[in-house]
């Protein structure tokens, strides 16, 4: 979290994928294939709780929903906790996926 106040406090990008990729999964070493593993995904509903809560319009320049996004991007290559919600915080109210109108949408759409 720290990095990520750091990125918004500076404007520029600071964590990598890989970076956001360890704190959400971890190596788990193979049962019958010694000095193999795999990745797991391990909880994170504490870290995408307080990012949706710092989300702002969803846009390029929303640090936090692009970090929730990448969460999901990974969740989709490693597969997602089965305690871990799709929603980080529902008693929030906030939408997620913050959803943005495309450059064509009228009022009415």
């Amino acid at each position: 979290m720290l990095l990520i106040q750091s990125e918004i406090a500076q404007n520029r990008k600071i964590a990598s994928r890989q970076t956001i990729e360890r704190v959400v999964t971890k190596q788990v070493p193979a049962e019958n294939l010694p000095g193999a593993s795999s990745i797991e995904a391990v909880p994170a509903t504490e870290i995408r709780r307080k990012l949706l809560a710092m989300t702002t319009d969803g846009g390029p320049s929303d640090v936090a929903a692009r970090y929730l996004r990448l969460i999901d991007s990974i969740r989709d290559d490693y597969g997602v906790p089965e305690s871990e919600p799709r929603h980080p915080d529902l008693k929030s109210g906030k939408a997620w996926p913050i959803l943005r109108p495309g450059p064509d949408a009228s009022e009415g759409q």
